[in-house]
């Protein structure tokens, strides 16, 4: 299933904003902080139908922390950043609304009186406000708590209730996490989101387990192989100490035997962009693949091929793609796709974002082309 649409209301920097003819690979330009990652994370809300952790998750890669408590200071992540022009105060929300049967979710800040019974519970185990100081703080009015409620079409409004402050920290702890289930039902899709930092070494090494799993190693070498034709086969070090600095833990191997194992490290910032891609696609079957600055560390001669990769592995593996370029060569080599592989034009979308207008500009593949050839500027 595809996103076809997708609205914003109150969202971050938009107070109300639409996409439209989306497709299976899109790809979103415009200026700097006109909120392309923006919308990648209301991409990734929506198909987790508001889940707590992925608030957690988007807060916590941007900085979006806030201290709380006297006693004993403790960081939580501050979703007021959340809500247009960071204002946060009862009954404010936002909504994100999918199209083709995507639903849509809202979430909201409630005061406490509003929630019944059985969400009272379900909040006050969340919380467990006798044990956890920093809340007990909170509740002897250090700081009010509110509940940030999550009401939507695929949702269950009588649990998605979480203990939030009037300064919008979200007062859940990894401990927690535990409590809140199985939040993703079956029927929504699976989201892989990379950031410009790509994976860590041992997210790859979990996927990669997947990728030998299920006989599928050969199409990582090739997609590797876009940026080093001699490459023969990729080793991931086991144990603890194979991780221990970072970025370490990732052999590469060439196709002349005699040649020595090198680091994914010494190949420069495209390999392990190109690896992360690879594994991602792998990993992302039947859900939706998010992609921050997508041609990060790849040189624009490779990007054509690039998309080609990516295009045909959505295609073949039922896989939804959003990703966002500065750059006017990677959208020379979406055009470039375009008008070699006419198999495939049809599958990609380019979308112009611009907070001063409503809704985003959609380029269809022949628009891309023509825009391409005419020398538009369409970032």
């Amino acid at each position: 299933m595809v996103l076809s649409s997708l609205q914003l209301e109150n969202y971050r920097g938009f107070q109300q904003y639409r996409l439209s003819g989306l497709a299976r690979v899109n790809l979103l330009v415009g200026r700097n902080n006109c909120g392309k990652t923006s919308i990648l994370e209301a991409v990734q809300l929506l198909a987790s139908q508001g889940d707590p952790r992925i608030l957690t998750r988007i807060a916590t890669q941007r900085g979006e922390m806030i201290s709380v408590g006297e006693e004993r200071e403790e960081i939580y992540p501050d979703v007021s950043h959340f809500f247009h022009g960071h204002e946060f105060k009862p009954n404010i929300s936002f909504n994100i609304k999918g199209g083709n049967q995507f639903g849509n979710i809202s979430m909201r800040l409630v005061p406490l009186a509003e929630l019944d019974e059985r969400q009272l519970l379900f909040f006050d185990e969340l919380a467990n406000f006798r044990r956890t100081s920093v809340i007990s703080d909170a509740m002897s009015g250090l700081r009010e708590v509110f509940a940030l409620k999550v009401e939507g079409d695929k949702s269950n409004p009588s649990h998605a209730v979480f203990p939030v402050t009037n300064e919008g920290a979200l007062l859940l702890e990894q401990s927690r996490y535990a409590r809140l289930g199985k939040w993703r039902r079956e029927d929504v899709a699976a989201v892989q989101f990379i950031t410009p930092d790509s994976l860590e070494p041992r997210m790859m090494s979990q996927m990669w387990d997947k990728v030998i799993t299920e006989s599928r190693e050969a199409e990582v070498i090739k997609a590797m192989k876009i940026l080093e034709p001699e490459l023969a086969n990729i080793f991931f070090l086991s144990g603890e100490k194979a991780f221990r600095f970072g970025r370490t833990g990732i052999l590469v191997s060439y196709e002349d035997v005699k040649r020595k194992r090198v680091p994914l490290g010494s190949f420069g910032e495209g390999m392990r962009r190109l690896l992360a891609l690879s594994l991602s696609l792998n990993r992302s079957q039947g859900g939706i693949l998010l992609v921050d600055e997508i041609d990060t560390g790849l040189h624009y001669s490779i990007l054509g091929d690039m998309w080609l990769l990516l295009v045909s592995a959505a295609k073949q593996y039922d896989i939804q793609v959003f990703a966002t370029t500065h750059s006017l060569d990677c959208i020379r080599g979406l055009a470039w796709l375009c008008e070699n592989h006419h198999e495939l034009a049809n599958e990609v979308s380019v979308q112009k974002i611009d907070r001063c207008s409503e809704e985003a500009v959609a380029l269809d593949s022949k628009k891309i082309q023509i825009a391409i050839e005419q020398d538009l500027e369409v970032r």
